[in-house]
């Protein structure tokens, strides 16, 4: 299962803009193929970072984040293989950086994927049974020493 689709990626472009990026210079038909094989690229990718931290390739409902970073690789490398002969716009080159990033923190359990709500998951609050006190030695005796 795709984390994206391509009526994920046409809500980032029009169809004739869609249809140039993926080879039509006419911009009438977009090259599914050729987004096919960038999504399955940037999905294997996604796939190797998070593999050993979750159960990949994920096969229930996809995270959005996932599904951004689904969509920002493929974005990337669609305009890799367009762009092979000159240099990749600078906006595009972040969205890859920032995806691959993200994949990072994913791993690295900074940035986690499941929901929250902050009144059902809130974490327990902290608990103590030491208080000031019950001190056995007091500042003063120890500033002795």
């Amino acid at each position: 299962m795709a984390y994206s689709s391509d009526e994920d990626l046409l809500k980032e472009f029009s169809e004739s803009d869609l249809a140039v990026l993926t080879g039509d210079s006419t911009g009438t038909t977009i090259n599914t193929d050729r987004t096919a094989y960038a999504r399955n690229n940037a999905d294997t990718m996604i796939d190797s970072y998070l593999h050993g931290r979750f159960d990949v390739p994920f096969i229930e409902e996809i995270n959005p984040i996932i599904k951004k970073i689904s969509v920002d690789l493929t974005i990337a490398l669609l305009f890799e293989i367009a762009y092979c002969k000159t240099t990749v716009p600078s906006t595009i080159t972040w969205r890859r950086i920032n995806a691959l990033k993200m994949l990072k923190d994913i791993q690295a359990g900074l940035v986690s994927l499941t929901r929250t709500t902050p009144a059902t998951d809130a974490p327990p609050p902290i608990i103590s049974n030491k208080n000031g006190s019950e001190r056995i030695f007091s500042d003063d005796l120890l500033d002795t020493f």
